[in-house]
């Protein structure tokens, strides 16, 4: 069965799983689940039968799979096989790991695991030899190693059988997908300059029960840390993957993708140990399908050299959004917005905006205001943004009107009565979004 990728960034794909609570117990380092019925309380009493009742549950520190017990209809029979990590309390250098399926009227053991390792890096799922049922890959790593472990297990419904495969791959991050598009996923992983592999990209595939090395391609040595891997469509024609990383200064981004005609893995940009590139930037803001056309975006951010009319606002950079145009090998602009990240909003600017507006933040971040020709002189203003906290009643807002009202805080408009560039209610309420583009 093909893996359908997703785009994850704004919206998640939802997800089944259960996860366990922490106890107020004579002993801190033990946990046990807390009592529940259902399938639920048949998973935990299972594990904790298997742990021998003494046990702490180890959660994925990464990915889309959080949860210590996770549920996933591996072969596609509309019924859950569940995953479970945990660490035994008298083995405190080795992580467990239980396979489960659903026997009807409970649940059984088809496969325990043992990993040298003590914490659970990622979970994921897809389809590497074309049978249909799809592979767990599991990472692991243990505090003072340089690099991940990344363990692959396949299940047999038939049989009820789970197997460790023998296949394990050192990384920093990973991620699956079909990137060379021949109908099966592949492994691509990341790695950093300070492991044994250096800074390079590798595409690893399957054949014949092993795995192989698709491509390769160098990444930038300056990325300290894989913050985020964003695998998707770059493109109609192109599957790949936005690699947001940590740098000296901030952050930057990379693309990497298989060209099937070169059969071979690229990246863009290579900096090869240059400075800059044209993807750094201070802002911790990552990949994501902004415009929501499918196709992922990495950020390029305009860090405007213009200071502010006045002491109490600072100049926001302005983001342009860019897509890949992976026949030209080059970024092109397609949404260009303004990001409030302290109170997690940003403003899609209309293209009247783009390029005659600047737009300002003050210093607590409460107000953004946007204004016409560059200048935030107040007969230049256009709209202004504001951050009130909950219960402030109307008559203290001064005229703003409600967006959105979210946890502690109220997100609130105002558009000028003549204001230089027009813009109206629906266009302003269209184009704001709250999502935080740093998570």
């Amino acid at each position: 069965m093909k893996k359908e990728l997703g785009i994850i960034a704004l919206s998640l794909c939802a997800l089944t799983f259960f996860s366990g609570c922490s106890l107020k117990i004579n002993d801190p380092s033990l946990l046990r689940p807390p009592k529940t019925t259902g399938r639920e309380a048949q998973l935990e009493s299972l594990i904790a039968d298997t742990a021998h009742n003494s046990y702490k549950l180890k959660y994925p520190q990464s990915g889309e799979y959080r949860s210590a017990i996770i549920t996933k209809d591996l072969n596609g029979d509309k019924k859950d096989e569940a995953i479970a990590f945990y660490r035994e309390n008298d083995n405190e250098t080795a992580t467990k790991m239980l396979v489960m399926y659903d026997a009807g009227k409970e649940w059984k053991i088809c496969g325990e695991f043992e990993i040298k390792l003590t914490d659970v890096d990622t979970v994921q799922f897809a389809d590497i030899d074309y049978d249909g049922i799809e592979e767990i890959f599991a990472g692991f790593s243990s505090t003072g190693r340089n690099s991940n472990e990344l363990n692959i297990f396949s299940y047999n419904p038939k049989t009820r059988k789970a197997k460790h495969n023998d296949f394990k791959i050192n990384y920093s991050s990973f991620t699956t997908g079909d990137y060379d598009q021949d109908g099966g996923s592949e492994i691509l992983t990341l790695n950093l300059e300070s492991t044994d592999a250096g800074a390079c990209a590798v595409l690893t595939d399957y054949n014949k029960d092993k795995l192989y090395t698709l491509s390769k391609c160098d990444m930038d040595r300056n990325v300290t840390k894989y913050e985020n891997a964003d695998s998707g469509l770059i493109n109609k024609d192109t599957i790949g993957v936005a690699v947001d990383g940590l740098i000296e200064n901030g952050y930057n981004s990379q693309i990497v993708y298989y060209n099937s005609s070169k059969r071979s893995l690229i990246n863009y940009p290579i900096t090869m140990g240059k400075k800059t590139s044209d993807t750094a930037r201070a802002e911790k803001i990552y990949s994501t399908d902004i415009d929501h056309d499918g196709f992922i975006e990495i950020p390029v951010i305009n860090n405007n050299s213009q200071k502010s009319d006045s002491d109490e606002e600072n100049v926001a950079p302005i983001i342009s959004w860019s897509g890949l145009n992976t026949k030209k090998n080059k970024l092109q602009t397609k949404v260009k917005c303004v990001s409030n990240t302290a109170y997690g909003y940003y403003f899609k600017l209309p293209e009247s905006f783009s390029d005659t507006t600047v737009t300002t933040l003050s210093q607590d971040n409460r107000t953004m205001k946007i204004y016409s020709e560059k200048s935030n002189a107040p007969d230049r203003l256009i709209a202004t943004f504001k951050i009130f906290d909950v219960g402030t009643s109307a008559d203290d807002m001064g005229g703003y009107s409600t967006l959105e009202s979210y946890n502690q805080y109220i997100y609130t408009y105002k558009i000028e009565e003549n204001p230089p560039i027009y813009i109206s209610e629906d266009t302003l309420k269209e184009n704001f979004a709250l999502n935080d583009l740093s998570a």
